[in-house]
């Protein structure tokens, strides 16, 4: 417990002397200067853009997901139709088996071969269907980030930032004043543009 206490002690000072020495203090009012004036930089224009919220009301982008959205459960559909055929014929092929229904053993063999090639084609199907709407996807996300990044360049060209930050959720800005959220404003320009 001695040495936390002690650590903690050797830390703030630390700090005491960094802050002091540095002159950094952000508030003019910082105890460490003593009344001295702080110079501090502002000159830097700084905005930012919650995408989250930039996403869920971007008309182009809800339509792009829903679209994909619809494609892959057409898709599943489609799949697990043909899974549900397989299974019947995998049943239908177990009761032959049961009852002995098979002419000779060499149809029977033929016939559990057929099956097997299907289930494997399905697996190689649901694969491959899963690539196809990654790759699908990954193309939404690079449409997206293009329009998103012209759409902020037009923008800054009248507002001027010197820096416009991003966030997703609490990623990044921990806090941000919302007088520098550009969020709704870049949103209307989005929604505005014509889709490419």
């Amino acid at each position: 417990m001695k040495i936390i206490k002690l650590f903690a002690g050797v830390v703030s000072a630390l700090l005491l002397v960094a802050a002091v020495s540095c002159n950094k203090c952000p508030n003019p009012n910082c105890p460490l200067m003593n009344g001295d004036s702080i110079s501090v930089n502002k000159g830097i224009s700084i905005a930012y853009v919650k995408m989250d919220s930039l996403l869920l009301n971007y008309n182009a982008y809800k339509q792009m997901s829903e679209e994909l959205i619809q494609e892959e459960e057409k898709a599943r559909l489609n799949l697990n139709q043909k899974i549900a055929a397989l299974q019947k014929e995998m049943e239908e092929f177990n009761n032959k088996l049961q009852h002995r229904a098979f002419l000779n053993e060499d149809r029977m063999i033929s016939e559990q071969n057929r099956l097997v090639r299907k289930q494997k084609d399905l697996q190689e199907l649901g694969i491959k269907m899963e690539q196809e709407l990654l790759v699908k996807q990954q193309k939404m996300t690079e449409k997206l980030n293009t329009v998103i990044d012209s759409v902020i360049n037009k923008y800054n060209e009248a507002a001027g930032f010197d820096f416009i930050l991003t966030n997703t959720g609490k990623d990044n800005i921990l806090f941000g004043n919302e007088k520098y959220n550009i969020t709704s404003s870049v949103l209307e320009v989005l929604n505005a543009e014509p889709e490419k």
